[in-house]
């Protein structure tokens, strides 16, 4: 398969898997995007903020404007996210959306577990629908042109606590752990479903690539997994609950990237590690934390521990993140003023890991 913004797609699809499987010993993987100078003719924003989520066609109308005015270096590639919020499991279970300019989120629905029937995925919701129609219509018309992603799923804790309220959950593990137990069984069911009915949409229209809101070109199955709520509990609440979850969830897939958000979430990390299935760590700092270059420190920790890393930080952070780690499974995602410090960008980390042996296996 080729796209039009990229030379030799096929390329960029193999140094992918070779980091996946930390065989890209030469320099991390480089996501390097930049404007092309053009000036991007967008067209009108639709007035009411209902139709600025759900009109689809403009949606993707802005994404192609853009995607004339963005260059892509070493191995970025246009894909495109389908992004309804991160709610969509809780509300194709049943809750409803409540959305502002940039976001959504679900309206906690359920107010005692014991009037709740079993939780189960709703093909017919209107979310799930809107998110298909959204899928078909971007893979039809991205195809030879960009990768359409899997979708934003919150799943596990985040689902249940997106249904319940964080606060009740986490009297809920205390007080109901087998309830929270067979719900979370529930969640792991419709979340299958879900992210294969989005493969199923998408990989006739890229030979079976895939990408995530997390950039990677992917053949196989491939999503970003996380839990959120977990910065309100402990590391033994996390491991009893949570842990053999998203091992189940990382195994469904081909690869699996696991979002690390906050430093209340560092705790989890050991536990985390234990997972053999999950690829690779991507770390966020999170509102108002130092930014990536002040977090070499865990970048490293995460390193050893045997994890890929997936890290999003300035152009100026490249060359102090990749003289402190190996390159090998990781990736970097940046973005450079120009074409030319995109390419140059991309020379220098090979330069810095061709001349430190230490750095390159």
């Amino acid at each position: 398969m080729e796209l039009r913004e990229v030379d030799d797609f096929e390329r960029v699809v193999r140094r992918y898997d070779e980091c996946f499987e930390k065989e890209n010993h030469d320099r991390p993987v480089m996501f390097v995007t930049a404007p092309k100078g053009k000036e991007s003719k967008m067209p009108p924003a639709p007035s009411m903020l209902h139709d600025r989520w759900f009109n689809l066609g403009w949606r993707l109308d802005c994404f192609e404007a853009t995607l004339e005015n963005t260059y892509f270096a070493a191995e970025g590639f246009p894909h495109y996210h389908c992004n309804l919020g991160p709610d969509l499991l809780t509300v194709c279970l049943g809750s409803t959306l409540e959305f502002a300019e940039d976001t959504s989120w679900a309206v906690p629905r359920v107010k005692d577990w014991s009037d709740e029937p079993p939780l189960r995925f709703n093909p017919n919701s209107p979310y799930s629908q809107a998110m298909e129609r959204f899928l078909n219509l971007s893979a039809e018309r991205g195809e030879g042109k960009w990768i359409t992603d899997t979708g934003d799923i919150h799943s596990n804790g985040d689902a249940l606590s997106a249904l319940r309220g964080p606060e009740n959950l986490c009297i809920d593990l205390i007080e109901r752990p087998d309830e929270v137990r067979k719900r979370l069984g529930e969640c792991m069911t419709a979340w299958k479903e879900i992210v294969t009915r989005h493969h199923e949409i998408i990989r006739p229209h890229t030979d079976d690539v895939v990408s995530s809101w997390l950039s990677a070109a992917v053949r196989g199955r491939y999503a970003a997994i996380q839990n959120d709520f977990s910065f309100m509990i402990g590391p033994q609440m996390f491991r009893e609950f949570f842990q053999d979850i998203i091992r189940e969830e990382a195994a469904f897939l081909d690869r699996a990237i696991y979002h690390l958000d906050g430093p209340g979430a560092i705790r989890h990390l050991d536990a985390l590690c234990e997972i053999k299935e999950i690829d690779a760590i991507q770390w966020v700092p999170g509102e108002g934390q130092p930014p990536m270059s002040d977090w070499i420190g865990l970048l490293k920790q995460i390193q050893e521990k045997g994890k890929g890393l997936h890290i999003n930080c300035a152009s100026h952070e490249v060359r102090p993140i990749v003289e402190s780690l190996r390159p090998e499974g990781v990736i970097i995602c940046t973005g450079t003023e120009s074409p030319e410090a995109a390419d140059a960008l991309v020379k220098e980390v090979a330069s810095i890991c061709a001349s430190d042996s230490s750095l390159c296996g």
